[in-house]
């Protein structure tokens, strides 16, 4: 396989350990390819289901996108993670466990307040589920928007082009 500048960029960025980044860059081959042939590698099937329904929660489908779930955005973190320091696995771990500890005892609409009361908090986190929602939201960005559903779907990125112009800028 050969390596890919921008897929090795984004997992250098999301954390992955360098000495990590050949089978990393792989893993990242197949779940682009072919997801279902993704094996999880750090969270629990459980716990990836559970990233991704709050993942979807954070940048759910509409009419424009496909979302968060399509983008296999639990995925991308699983091989994040798993290709992360140890100290950030344990982050992963203790946070999810007490975020999964008061999101499992609620229901729909209540699930959704506690992530409007986490988002508030986070800016400046204080508890572990705080830390996790802060941390989930941004490799939710991070995994959707370097995603092909994020970046053609959702940007509409049409590749690297010569513009003759700017629209909606005046020249002065």
């Amino acid at each position: 396989m050969d390596i890919d500048r921008r897929t090795t960029l984004a997992l250098l960025a999301a954390g992955v350990l360098r000495t990590n980044l050949a089978t990393a860059q792989h893993q990242a081959h197949t779940l682009k390819t072919d997801a279902k042939a993704y094996k999880l590698q750090f969270f629990t099937a459980e716990q990836n289901d559970l990233l991704d329904r709050v993942a979807e929660m954070i940048l759910p489908a509409d009419d424009h996108s496909p979302g968060a779930h399509e983008a296999k955005v639990s995925l991308y973190l699983d091989l994040v993670v798993a290709n992360s320091p140890e100290s950030t696995k344990q982050q992963w771990k203790e946070r999810l466990g007490a975020f999964s500890r008061e999101f499992g005892k609620l229901g729909g609409p209540e699930q959704a307040a506690l992530l409007n009361r986490l988002a508030a908090a986070e800016k400046n986190p204080g508890n572990p589920a705080e830390h996790f929602f802060a941390d989930l939201k941004s490799a939710t960005l991070s995994g959707y928007y370097t995603s092909r559903i994020g970046l053609l779907t959702e940007l509409e990125y049409k590749g690297n082009a010569v513009m003759s112009g700017f629209p909606g800028c005046a020249a002065k």
